[in-house]
């Protein structure tokens, strides 16, 4: 019992700080939102277009980091120090070209982006918008570069077990963001183009003060490594990226699908949908910051061979993230009189919102299982099964379910739907990870204290 309680203890600490951080980055991307709207339609639309480039450039930047944190993190607990700031170093330059790379290549090609997104307007609104995109493009896609240097640098805090500087500086980073936005857009008058400055400026202060910080700590450089462990460490790392990088990119594709089916229904149906995806995200912040806190934890115990913890972890782990999210999930219901007129005006999405909160989320805590195993799996060093896992639960269990919901024309149906595969995918995902544990970590475990009884003796 006291072992158990240590291991909680541990948890929160290391995820607490995560999940504020999350959530201030989130809070803030919705005020970005509230002001670009306050601009105009115009400038709503052109904001619109960076969606799915931000959701390609999150699949990258959040594979490439998993995967260093899974290799970094194993390194660090087996002292290999070389290894480890090494990996460090290849992750954080690789990922920083690779993504600025694209950057120059969406700039390159950039009326050929704003052409295939903007159509169906007149003369007048096609040119009043190109030319507000053409100023914002470019800021946004180098402040999606910043972003992309602050993650990567907080993988490598993460995976030598500082969480408390990641939250503060992703905390940092959307408290001057939300400073400087109406100061920018409002007040020096920029418009839209003062929304991608401010982010900028945030998460650039938020990636140096990281880096420089990190030089005291000697997690970055090469350390005499020679040209042949060089090519063998980017050859682990890129091993390893392209399954996490897959996984990571399979949401994007799956919401790509469900609004598909949910347009189907029709237009209030699709408007209430994206509204039920934003709850959900915000429901799932502390589930995003386990997936983040848990990995390196997993890999420090593999390097130093101390798989017997690994169990009491996870099973620590999974029990208080179903006890949260069902008291979250309790409370979303408890306020949501107070909560439903915040969300919409509309009153068949309010009559929507009524019904689908009294049980979606309690799904949210299966799924978030979910999540947590697929980041498990990475960190076991099996990217392969953690691909596997959120294959299925896309593509098995989701898609199929919400397109029988969808075929019925009903909106709630629906969402019973997603409530029932969000559920089954969580039980199979606990499952799978349960039957790998037995069959992998716990025989290794006991290998290892037998060896080590034997060894005293």
């Amino acid at each position: 019992m006291q072992m158990r309680s240590a291991t909680l203890k541990t948890i929160i600490e290391k995820t607490l700080p995560l999940t504020l951080g999350v959530f201030a980055i989130m809070m803030v991307q919705l005020v970005d939102s509230i002001f670009i709207g306050q601009l105009g339609v115009n400038e709503l639309a052109v904001h619109g277009i960076t969606l799915p480039f931000q959701a390609a450039f999150t699949g990258v930047q959040v594979g490439i980091g998993v995967a260093a944190t899974s290799i970094i993190s194993q390194a660090v607990g087996a002292k290999e120090q070389r290894k480890s700031t090494s990996i460090a170093s290849l992750s954080v330059g690789f990922g920083v070209l690779v993504i600025a790379l694209i950057c120059i290549g969406l700039i390159v090609f950039s009326d050929s982006v704003f052409a295939s997104f903007v159509n169906d307007v007149s003369d007048a609104q096609y040119q009043s918008m190109l030319s507000i995109f053409n100023v914002y493009w470019p800021l946004w896609l180098f402040s999606a570069l910043m972003v992309a240097v602050l993650y990567l640098a907080t993988c490598v805090y993460r995976a030598n077990g500082d969480t408390k500087t990641t939250g503060s500086m992703f905390l940092a980073a959307s408290v001057i963001n939300l400073i400087l936005d109406p100061i920018l857009i409002f007040g020096l008058d920029m418009g839209i183009a003062g929304a991608a400055i401010a982010s900028s400026i945030g998460y650039a202060f938020g990636a140096i003060y990281m880096l420089i910080k990190s030089r005291g700590k000697g997690w970055f450089g090469f350390n005499g490594a020679c040209r042949n462990q060089i090519k063998g460490y980017s050859f682990e790392l890129f091993k390893t990226v392209m399954p996490t990088t897959a996984n990571q990119i399979l949401p994007a594709v799956s919401a790509f699908f469900s609004m598909l089916l949910i347009a189907r229904i029709g237009t209030d149906e699709m408007a209430f949908w994206s509204l039920l995806a934003r709850v959900e995200s915000f429901m799932l912040v502390f589930s995003l910051a386990l997936t983040m806190s848990i990995p390196p934890m997993i890999g420090r115990y593999l390097g130093a061979q101390q798989r017997c913890k690994i169990p009491e972890l996870l099973n620590t782990t999974a029990k208080f993230l179903l006890v949260f999210h069902t008291a979250m999930a309790a409370l979303l219901v408890l306020f949501s009189g107070w909560i439903i007129p915040v969300i919409s005006e509309e009153q068949s999405i309010r009559s929507w919102f009524e019904v689908t909160l009294l049980f979606i989320p309690f799904s949210y805590g299966p799924l978030g299982l979910c999540m947590l195993v697929a980041s498990v799996f990475n960190a076991l060093g099996v990217p392969r099964k953690a691909l596997n896992v959120s294959f299925l639960r896309l593509f098995v269990f989701y898609i199929p379910a919400l397109w029988l919901g969808s075929i019925t024309g009903e909106m709630i149906n629906a969402v019973i739907a997603a409530t029932v595969a969000n559920v089954l995918a969580g039980a199979f995902a606990w499952f799978k990870l349960n039957a790998y544990i037995k069959t992998h970590i716990t025989p290794r475990a006991a290998a290892a204290n037998k060896q080590r009884v034997l060894s005293a003796g």
